[in-house]
């Protein structure tokens, strides 16, 4: 039968002395380190590349597009033009545009239900008022119809419901207190029946001489 080493017959490996193994090591160590330094420049370099190519391919486009506006929000022309050039200014993606529009949009739409709010609170306080409301309403309002169609213009018409000051508790009662005044010849202002004043004396009795 052949014979064959065994582990403890086989032939002692060379076993490196203590300054051959720190060499060794030293070597390795600084081979490792001289790899992650130029690794981590490497990668760097890499990421800052990165980087000012997003952020060049991020900025503001050339033409923005048409944004997305809610169904009862409008932004005319000279508005839409002055925007652009703000975003345009300031490097806006047309993500980051929109998201602008989308704020104003969402403020005009909370100032707009203030608005109608405050609409309907004048209503009822007008509905209410001890003056001419309740029961006395319906004929109080023609009374200060009358008022405003005998001393009142079309820009007048159209200031009371753009501003909506139409539906205000004291524009009603100055418009209802004119409705009498015109109404009644046999009430005095001033000493004089309103059938011998001008408009503007039933209106402004304090301006008249």
């Amino acid at each position: 039968m052949a014979e064959e080493e065994t582990i403890l017959t086989a032939d002692a490996p060379e076993v490196a002395t203590n300054e051959e193994q720190s060499e060794t090591s030293t070597e390795t160590t600084e081979a490792a380190a001289t790899e992650t330094t130029e690794s981590t420049k490497s990668d760097a370099a890499n990421k800052e590349t990165e980087g000012q190519e997003e952020t060049e391919a991020a900025g503001a486009p050339e033409e923005y597009g048409t944004f997305d506006l809610p169904d009862d929000f409008d932004m005319n022309n000279e508005t839409l033009a002055e925007y652009h050039t703000f975003a345009k200014e300031n490097n806006l993606t047309q993500e980051q545009a929109q998201r602008g529009v989308d704020m104003v949009a969402q403020m005009k739409q909370a100032e707009m239900q203030q608005w109608v709010e405050q609409q309907k609170s004048w209503v009822e306080d007008a509905k209410a008022d001890a003056e001419y409301g309740n029961d006395k309403f319906d004929e109080s309002i023609a009374v200060a119809v009358k008022a405003r169609d005998s001393f009142g213009t079309s820009e007048f018409n159209e200031m009371l419901d753009s501003s909506g000051l139409g539906n205000h508790p004291e524009m009603i009662r100055f418009l209802h207190r004119v409705g009498k005044a015109i109404s009644e010849d046999s009430v005095v202002v001033g000493g004089t029946t309103t059938s011998q004043l001008t408009r503007e004396a039933v209106l402004y009795p304090s301006m008249q001489n």
